[in-house]
């Protein structure tokens, strides 16, 4: 084995039906198993199978992620939690290996509002090689907002994160090179523009 994900046909068929079974109630996730079974029986092209299969794992990955969220709601002691980036007194739980990739996980930390949107926009600038995310992101860390210590915080999880996923091969080795990063973050620029310079009196992070 060398570590990299299954994506054949009888995989992502099992994933799927997994999935339908967490879903729904056993007679409920039968009958729609037992309906795309019979779908994808009529269908002789193996890539236009794997392409059912795959619109409705993300389908049914989505629903599966909603349903987690409304059965673990966070609790007054985790929202009174502070900013574990910049020390605000209000957090949210952040899944540090995002759901949609790894599932439901215990691999959380607790950010306020500002620094968990912020750790998502320079994730998708870099994994997801994302224009919309490197522009907001860039924006943001030059905005004079944004303490160096914070930001720093926040770029050694997403550097342990993208190892990880690399490692596992699941996100390509060259997007975590530091040339990658460099030119979605401009991080070596934001680090020499803070240095000495005191922050706008009412930054956030």
């Amino acid at each position: 084995m060398d570590g990299k994900p299954d994506y054949s046909e009888t995989a992502l068929l099992a994933e799927l039906r997994a999935l339908i079974h967490f879903i729904y109630p056993k007679g409920t996730a039968g009958k729609i198993i037992a309906a795309f079974d019979e779908a994808l029986a009529a269908k002789q092209d193996s890539s236009e199978r794997l392409a059912i299969i795959a619109h409705w794992l993300d389908f049914y990955q989505a629903h599966k992620y909603r349903k987690l969220m409304r059965r673990r709601r966070a609790t007054d002691r985790e929202r009174m939690t502070p900013c574990s980036a910049c020390g605000y007194p209000i957090s949210q739980r952040h899944h540090l290996w995002d759901i949609a990739t790894h599932g439901e996980n215990a691999v959380t930390v607790q950010l306020c509002p500002n620094c968990h949107e912020l750790h998502h926009l320079m994730y998708n600038a870099i994994a997801r090689d994302s224009a919309y995310s490197r522009k907001l992101v860039q924006h943001t860390l030059f905005s004079g907002h944004v303490a160096p210590g914070v930001a720093q915080k926040i770029y050694g999880w997403l550097r342990a994160i993208l190892a990880y996923e690399v490692e596992n091969g699941w996100l390509e080795g060259y997007k975590l090179s530091d040339l990658w990063i460099e030119e979605r973050l401009r991080w070596t620029e934001f680090l020499n523009a803070q240095a000495g310079q005191p922050l706008n009196s009412n930054h956030h992070l």
